[in-house]
């Protein structure tokens, strides 16, 4: 009961502060929004940033030094990694509409099929991330990607649906 009391609190609130990297408020409501989000899932790391109009649900997961971008629409079971990075409003969907053929209706919705988004993952603005789909270590996902497949680590994925475009790996090996 209580974490969905500081569920409408952070999608209330947390809309109203400005984004984190506003002058000269931003930093204030990164703590905030942090505070509320902490109160709703026990499994936030250190040094989160749940960005405006953004929010968690209890079993969202989120490793040290990772955010949630603006406007950012979440799903249960979902798993994200440290140091990982997203642009605004980003989907991500978990479960989805169950369709019966026989009365040519909606009847509820499909199981949820969890989304794991591993360490030092970038994610475009505007990428729509389906359930079941792990996002490899070091990936980068492009603006606007749909992802409907896994992403292997250290790969640059974009498109609709999202293909790999390019491998990272040996580009990481010469830094």
């Amino acid at each position: 009961m209580k974490q969905k009391i500081f569920l409408r609190l952070l999608m209330m609130i947390g809309t109203i502060l400005p984004p984190s990297h506003q002058k000269p408020f931003g930093t204030v409501a990164k703590r905030i929004r942090a505070a509320l989000a902490r109160r709703i899932s026990p499994h936030l790391g250190r040094n989160i940033n749940i960005e405006k109009g953004a929010y968690v649900l209890a079993d969202t997961e989120l490793g040290d030094d990772s955010g949630i971008g603006v406007d950012c629409e979440i799903c249960r079971g979902l798993r994200i990694g440290k140091r990982v990075m997203m642009g605004p409003e980003c989907l991500f969907y978990s479960n989805a509409h169950r369709f019966d053929t026989d009365a040519k209706r909606f009847s509820g919705y499909t199981e949820t099929r969890p989304i794991v988004i591993e360490d030092d993952v970038w994610i475009g603005r505007r990428a729509i991330i389906m359930g079941g789909v792990t996002i490899g270590k070091g990936a980068v996902i492009g603006a606007g990607a749909v992802v409907t497949k896994d992403v292997p680590p250290y790969s640059l994925a974009a498109g609709n649906p999202a293909v790999v475009k390019k491998y990272l790996l040996a580009e990481q090996n010469s830094l």
